[in-house]
Formats: structure tokens, C-alpha cells, sequence
């Protein structure tokens, strides 16, 4: 009960100290008016502005402060749970595994066949890199969701 305390304790402070000010800077980029059509020196003034700078620093320091969150806390699983933390390892292996098959396969897609405009390319592997990727994500989820679908039938049959 009382780790439980300290964890929410630690979850409201991470919420506030580095959600928070991530959102807020978000906001202001997203509300800035600038986009892609939008004109070269207007871009590259609202670049060069407070709010990108800001948005950009706050989203390099977040990745950073989830990184070493995500290694603290798997530490910590792994001294007090090993059991828990090996069967994280073996998930990320998994998807690991999933990921390369994919990768492997490849994709039919080309430069051609995605109408990307003059002013992107993208070569055969990173068009192969990004859809492994985004099929490993989906499967991940699509998996997740069935099995919080019916996880209450599956405890019920476990349990009788």
C-alpha cells in the first residue's frame, strides 16, 4: 500500500513537471497558424520563435526523461519482480522478431507508387523500414485489444 502511494506520488509529479509544459508548448505550435503551405520567411521566423524553441527543447528533454524513467523502472521490476521483467524482455523480442520478418518481406510500395511530392525521397529500406514498423504497431494493438476484450472471460475460465 505504501509503494502504491509513492508510485502515484511520483506519477503526479511526472505528470506536472514534464506532461504538462510538453502540452502547453504543443498547443502553442499547433495554434501558431504556420503550416507547410504556409510562406518560406514565415516559417522560417516561427523557427526561429520562443515557442518552437521551447516545444522542441521540452520534447528532446521528455524523450530523454522517459528513457531513463522506462530504464529506472524496469530496473526496479527486475530486482523486485524478476518473473514480470522476463516476460517484458521476451514481449520486446517478439516484437523484435515480428518487426525484422516484415522488414525482410519488404514492401511493393515504391516512390512511384506512394505519389510522394519532388521534394521527398525516401529509399526502397526506409519505405520498407517505416511499413515493418507501423505493421508491428498494429498487430501490437490489434493483439492488446482482443486480449483486454476478453481478458474477463479468460480469468473466469482460469480461475474455475
Amino acid at each position: 500500500m505504501e509503494n502504491e502511494k509513492k508510485l502515484n506520488i511520483i506519477g503526479i509529479v511526472i505528470k506536472v513537471l514534464i506532461i504538462a509544459p510538453a502540452l502547453i508548448a504543443g498547443l502553442m505550435v499547433m495554434s501558431s497558424g504556420v503550416n507547410a503551405d504556409s510562406p518560406v520567411p514565415e516559417k522560417q521566423a516561427f523557427m526561429d520563435s520562443l515557442s518552437f524553441s521551447a516545444a522542441m527543447n521540452i520534447s528532446f528533454i521528455t524523450i530523454i526523461a522517459a528513457v531513463v524513467l522506462i530504464l529506472i523502472f524496469f530496473a526496479l521490476l527486475l530486482i523486485s519482480r524478476p518473473k514480470t521483467a522476463i516476460k517484458s524482455v521476451l514481449g520486446i523480442i517478439a516484437a523484435a522478431v515480428v518487426f525484422f520478418i516484415l522488414y525482410g518481406i519488404g514492401s511493393s510500395d515504391t516512390e512511384q507508387s506512394l505519389q510522394l511530392p519532388k521534394n521527398i525521397t525516401a529509399t526502397d529500406a526506409t519505405i520498407d523500414f517505416t511499413q515493418a514498423g507501423i505493421y508491428t504497431a498494429l498487430i501490437a494493438l490489434v493483439i492488446c485489444s482482443i486480449l483486454a476484450f476478453f481478458m474477463g472471460f479468460i480469468v473466469k475460465l482460469i480461475r474455475n
